[in-house]
């Protein structure tokens, strides 16, 4: 499970074994599963079918407690195979897995489309009501905002509503072509690459002080458009990057961006290259 959760050793495509042509196939009925972080997994049904880096099949449902739950499935399509994931509690089953342990709560799904035929994935992610808890790395990009200095610095977490995106993946390389947090105070967009053969980031993007308000802004016939950048960016934002390695990546921003209103923002915005080997 952890494979399809991760995005180091080509996470998002699913399992990957160590020979290219060896099939493994899978199928396990467990009534209590033990995972990372004390946490427990119940009634735990997988069947899963795979060979080499290319996964054939799965199957699984398991239960952590209460309503709580996982699904995972694939099923044929037209040119490839489409995989749809449910979860009504992303943190606990990153916890479990060993990928994640500072998200808490996290509804939504993840849905994937594979063509077999050029090996590319592309896929939606979508999530509601989560939390990060004593995550520095989102804290180094927030605390340029006073209210979210001072968000952090009572609660050390921050509450989202909803977070949402888009991505492909191409061999070893994810690129996010269009990401989005709502935290309703505060909120941020995103793209670039992710590589997983090498565990490193390449991401930009920009931090939305007061994200409700900056957004219904950019709602506002002409003006909104013509002052408001991109969807989800509004008039106020700043501009980061972050890159390196996933496990300790290195921030940078710039905050002569948030001087400029949305639409001229780019002129402040740092670059994410699809590097070429």
């Amino acid at each position: 499970m952890q494979s399809f959760f991760s995005l180091e050793n080509g996470g998002t495509g699913g399992p990957r074994a160590t020979s290219v042509d060896q099939a493994i196939t899978l199928d396990a009925r467990l009534d209590r599963a033990l995972g990372f972080y004390r946490t427990v997994a119940l009634n735990l049904n997988a069947q899963m079918s795979l060979k080499g880096d290319t996964l054939n099949r799965v199957a699984l449902q398991a239960q952590f407690g209460g309503t709580n739950s996982l699904s995972i499935t694939t099923n044929p399509v037209p040119g490839g195979r489409a995989m749809s994931v449910a979860f009504n509690d992303l943190g606990t089953l990153l916890r479990f897995t060993g990928v994640y342990p500072r998200l808490a709560g996290g509804a939504g799904s993840l849905v994937m489309n594979t063509d077999t035929s050029l090996d590319v994935d592309s896929g939606t992610f979508t999530i509601k009501d989560f939390s990060l808890i004593d995550e520095a790395n989102v804290a180094q990009i927030l605390g340029n905002d006073p209210r979210s200095r001072d968000t952090i610095a009572q609660q050390n977490r921050v509450d989202f509503n909803e977070g949402r995106a888009r991505f492909e993946r191409r061999n070893d390389v994810v690129e996010i072509t269009e990401a989005v947090l709502d935290g309703g105070q505060m909120g941020g967009t995103a793209r670039g690459f992710i590589y997983t053969d090498t565990g490193t980031y390449d991401l930009v993007g920009t931090y939305i002080p007061l994200f409700e308000l900056n957004n219904a802004f950019q709602k506002i016939p002409i003006l909104g458009p013509l002052f408001g950048g991109r969807d989800g960016e509004g008039l106020i934002g700043v501009t980061f990057a972050v890159s390196g390695d996933l496990d300790n990546p290195q921030f940078s921003i710039n905050p002569a961006s948030i001087l400029v209103p949305g639409a001229f923002r780019s002129l402040f915005e740092f670059r994410a290259r699809e590097r070429t080997n």
